[in-house]
Order: structure tokens, then C-alpha cells, then sequence
């Protein structure tokens, strides 16, 4: 029996054995394969989703003909295996004879794994096509079904647009494991999929649904707080949310540039403000943060806010650090999709990285020279003086500024990593610009000197928390030196008002011994000696 007639009865079979499961047999679809712009008769995706064609306003081939996904296999062949066809051509399902690619080649021992039998019909199917996403669109007779194709065009019928992962996590799975990392991250759970979200929360629809987000970024006055879908059709921030099928414009697909000013992370990361409102609670202000974005706290007059190095380093802004692709510990392939930071992405701009933090340690692993532990510890001083506000003070402006910065670097989330020079002064601008009235005689609690405290504990380990006193308002330097002189680390360096202030310090990364603390304000200078002992 020839290649064509072992087809047939391939299809004979197979149709006869659905046919005796199910009746929904006789609705089913074939691939008729993408064509090209100079096919005819609406047979093909190509023949119609072009600029100078009947579906001009949906130029889809135009641009999908320019992306990897076209070229999935043609680039690759030479070193693709039978196993990997699956995912480099259309329509491939070996349990149904429905005019896949997988009807047009046979597996074998010859050097490629497999043998082409069928040459018109492979060409007609190879490459990841237009149909492998939205289903296949033809009858077996090779013409296009137009109530299943319009149905997917109106969202109605059988056929609807499929925005969930699955359809990317098929392929971009296992080997490429986007699909699984993606299912670690927050953008997995984006949305809760019920109707209630949609209905209370319109303006945060388009950065928590990906058909909204999609729409968003296509017309942004149109759909931003426009509810498109609802229910169990609402999508979390899948694969297609921030990644064009049909377009390779960008890098990776993307559906806006990556740099500085265009990032596509900005688009939900960065907070639309027009000005800082210290009676609102600040969302999303990583974008602010990271940019040092005027809008980023409330500045207080007589402070120099400067920004970190962060600003100007993250050429690719989020994403150089949370889509960081580089290889896991084990060896296995990271792709950067649970969008959590990576240490390798420090170590490439910070030489002394692993020498200073424990990488091992989760929760310590990020606070490189200290700067997450300053900035806990002046969040904590901020929110002990905010908690001892009066209601009296809760309504005054003072309160409002200082609680709204507490909450604008809480929002950020970085604790520090992202701006940490802008972060620690909003934070000690606030703690010195902010006193609650509800203290009992708080002009006595004002220090008669200059004090700097013996560090408790001590001996330590690893963080010790460090106290000292201003009689009047002055800027404080406290510098760490290891025993025999050397500069280990400027712990503060900032404007105080008076009062008494503590700051904590981690050695986590240094070895046992005795070491120095000094404090500069003013006239007013002394040291002191800690021990840390592991």
C-alpha cells in the first residue's frame, strides 16, 4: 500500500473509532496551514491577514512572518530530532488524523530521526503557524469553517481567543521551563477570576488580566478601567499579557521596549501620578523608586535627596535583575520567569558580592553591605513614632507626610535595593521631620548632649544596634573600622534633628574579632569597641 492509501485508511480508521465514542466527531477541524500572502480565496491565515488584503486591519501574517515562531522550524532543522517536531511544526497530535504535521513524516534511524513522506503537505504545516495557537480552521475538504472562524473572531460559537499559559506551556515547557517558572510567580495568581474582582476593581482589571492587559496596551484611554472578561474567563498575567505572538518588534516579543523609558514592567510597576497626595496610599512605587522619580515620597524642604547607582546601572530596568537567566546551582536552565531577583544579577556589578552576603540565606541573601538591615531599622524607628501618635496627630500634615513616605517605601517592597540612598533619606528625613505631640514632655526628652552608647548586644552576632544623641540638629557620620584601622563600612552618614536614635548594623559576612564604631556630629566625635563572636 502507497504512502496515500495507507492515509486513507489511516483516516478511515480513525474517523470510524471517534465516530463510535462521540458524535462531536463530525465537528471537527483541519489545518489548512498559514499559506502566504499570494494564496487566493481566503483558504489560508496568509491569504487574508495582510496590509494589502481583505483583513487589512488585522496585518497579523505580516508581522507573525517576521517573529522565531515562523522560522521554528526552517532555522533549526539541521539538528532537530522526531521528539522535537512536536513543538517545532503545526497541528502535531498523533492520536487524530486532522491534517497535522505529524501525518507528513515518519520517525526512523537515518541521521535526522525522522523521514518526510509527505513534502507538500510538511511544507504546508511546518513552523509554529498561526493554527498551533488559535486551533485549526479548516474542513476536511480544505476550506476554511467560517462559523468557527468568525465565532473566534466575535467570541462567540465554540471558538474563543485562549489567553491562558497552557497554550505556550505545550512547548516553552521542560527543557525551556518557562511555562513551570511562570507558575511559581505572582503573576499566576494576578487575578482571583471572579466576577466580584472584576465588577469592584475596573481600574485595576488591566494589570491584573491579561485580555485587559493585552487591550491596555493596544489603547490605553480606551481600556483602562474597561472589564472585558469575567469569571472563569478571566486570565491571571499569562505568556501573551506582556509576549506578542504576532510580532517580534521588540526583544523576546515583547509588547513594549525594555528601555528606560518604555519598559514593559512600567506599565503596571510604575504608579500614573500627577502628584504626591499625602492623604493616599501609595501603590506600585518600584518603577518611582527605581527611577528616583520626583513623585517617589514626599520631599521635605532643606533635604538633599540623591539617587543610587541602581538609576542608571538598570539599562533594562526590571528586568536585569528579575528576569535574570542565569544557570541554577544545580546546573539546570533558569529563564528568569518566577520574576524573583537573582544574586547572579549583583555579583555582575558588585565584585565583592559573595564575599559579603551569605547567598545562602533567604532572607539575607539581598542585604548586600547592610542596606536592607539600615533600612528595616529606620522603618521601625519611623513606625515606633508613628504608633505613638495622638489622634490629635493623625490629622495633622506632619503625621500625613511621614506616614506616606512609611508607606511609599513599604509599597516599593525592596527594602532599600532599588534607590537606597533616595530610601534611607525619606526615611530619616521623616523620622526627623515628625514628632508625635502625644510623648510626655517631649522638650525634656530633648538629649542636654552629644552621646554615643555602647553597642547592645556585645558581644554579638551578627547585628548589634548602635544609640546616639543630638542635643541640637546635626548631620551624623558613624563609620565601622575592623581592629587594625581599616574602614569596613560607613554605617550613617545623614541630618538628624535632635533627639536619641538607634541604628542596627549586621556583620553577618565578617569574621569574629573586635571592631570600631565612631561617631561624627559637629564638634562631637568618639569611638567605641564591639566584639563579634561567632
Amino acid at each position: 500500500m502507497n504512502v496515500r492509501g495507507k492515509m486513507k485508511m489511516k483516516l478511515i480508521t480513525t474517523l470510524l473509532g471517534v465516530i463510535l465514542v462521540s458524535s462531536v466527531a463530525f465537528s471537527q477541524n483541519f489545518y489548512l496551514g498559514v499559506g502566504t500572502s499570494s494564496d487566493v480565496q481566503g483558504t489560508s491565515c496568509g491569504s487574508c491577514h495582510t496590509a494589502n488584503n481583505i483583513a487589512a486591519q488585522y496585518p497579523f501574517y505580516d508581522t507573525w512572518k517576521l517573529t522565531k515562531h515562523a522560522q521554528a522550524y526552517d532555522s533549526l532543522k539541521s539538528r532537530l530530532s522526531y521528539s522535537c517536531l512536536q513543538c517545532h511544526t503545526t497541528g502535531w497530535d498523533t492520536s487524530v488524523v486532522n491534517g497535522g504535521a505529524d501525518e507528513y513524516v515518519k520517525k526512523d534511524t537515518s541521521k535526522q530521526g525522522y523521514v518526510i513522506t509527505d513534502s507538500a503537505g510538511f511544507a504546508r504545516t511546518k513552523n509554529v503557524q498561526c493554527e498551533d495557537c488559535h486551533g485549526p480552521m479548516g474542513n476536511a475538504n480544505g476550506t476554511l469553517n467560517t462559523e468557527y472562524h468568525f465565532g473566534y473572531l466575535t467570541g462567540t460559537g465554540t471558538n474563543v481567543p485562549d489567553y491562558s499559559a497552557q497554550v505556550c506551556g505545550k512547548c516553552h515547557s521542560g527543557y525551556n521551563p518557562f511555562y513551570e517558572e511562570w507558575l511559581q510567580s505572582k503573576h499566576a495568581q494576578s487575578t482571583s477570576g471572579s466576577a466580584a474582582f472584576a465588577a469592584s476593581n475596573k481600574s485595576c482589571a488591566r494589570c491584573h488580566v491579561a485580555q485587559n492587559f493585552v487591550a491596555y496596551m493596544k489603547n490605553p484611554s480606551t481600556y483602562k478601567d474597561t472589564i472585558l472578561v469575567t469569571g472563569s474567563a478571566m486570565q491571571p498575567l499569562t505568556c501573551v499579557a506582556c509576549h506578542s505572538p504576532h510580532n517580534a518588534q521588540y526583544v523576546a516579543q515583547l509588547r513594549a521596549d525594555v528601555t528606560p523609558n518604555a519598559v514593559i514592567c512600567d506599565k503596571c510597576h510604575y504608579a500614573q501620578m500627577d502628584s504626591v497626595n499625602v492623604n493616599a496610599t501609595p501603590h506600585e512605587q518600584s518603577g518611582l523608586a527605581l527611577s528616583g522619580d520626583p513623585l517617589f515620597g514626599y520631599r521635605y524642604a532643606g533635604y538633599k535627596y540623591d539617587n543610587s547607582a541602581h538609576k542608571w546601572a538598570a539599562t533594562e530596568r526590571c528586568i536585569n535583575c528579575h528576569v535574570n537567566m542565569s544557570p541554577n546551582p544545580d546546573g539546570s536552565n533558569n529563564f528568569g520567569h518566577t520574576f524573583e531577583p537573582r544574586v547572579q544579577a549583583c555579583e555582575g556589578c558588585h565584585a565583592d558580592y559573595a564575599a559579603s552576603v551569605n547567598i545562602a540565606d533567604s532572607a539575607k541573601m539581598f542585604d548586600y553591605r547592610g542596606v536592607q538591615t539600615t533600612t528595616d531599622s529606620l522603618m521601625n524607628i519611623l513606625q515606633a513614632k508613628l504608633n505613638n501618635a495622638s489622634s490629635a496627630d493623625s490629622a495633622t500634615f506632619s503625621f500625613k507626610a511621614a506616614n506616606y513616605n512609611l508607606l511609599a517605601v513599604q509599597a516599593d517592597g525592596s527594602q532599600g535595593i532599588h534607590n537606597t540612598r533616595l530610601i534611607q533619606e525619606l526615611l530619616r528625613s521623616s523620622i526627623a521631620s515628625f514628632t508625635p505631640t502625644g510623648v510626655a514632655d517631649e522638650k525634656n526628652n530633648i538629649p542636654a548632649a552629644f552621646e554615643l552608647s555602647q553597642n547592645y548586644p556585645n558581644p554579638f552576632n551578627p547585628t548589634t544596634t548602635i544609640k546616639f544623641s543630638l542635643p541640637v540638629s546635626s548631620n551624623v557620620k558613624i563609620i565601622i573600622y575592623n581592629s587594625i584601622g581599616q574602614e569596613v563600612q560607613t554605617l550613617v552618614n545623614q541630618h538628624y534633628s535632635p533627639g536619641s536614635y538607634t541604628v542596627q548594623w549586621n556583620a553577618n559576612n565578617l569574621a569574629s574579632g573586635v571592631y570600631l564604631y565612631r561617631i561624627e556630629a559637629k564638634n562631637f566625635s568618639l569611638v567605641k569597641k564591639m566584639v563579634l563572636l561567632k
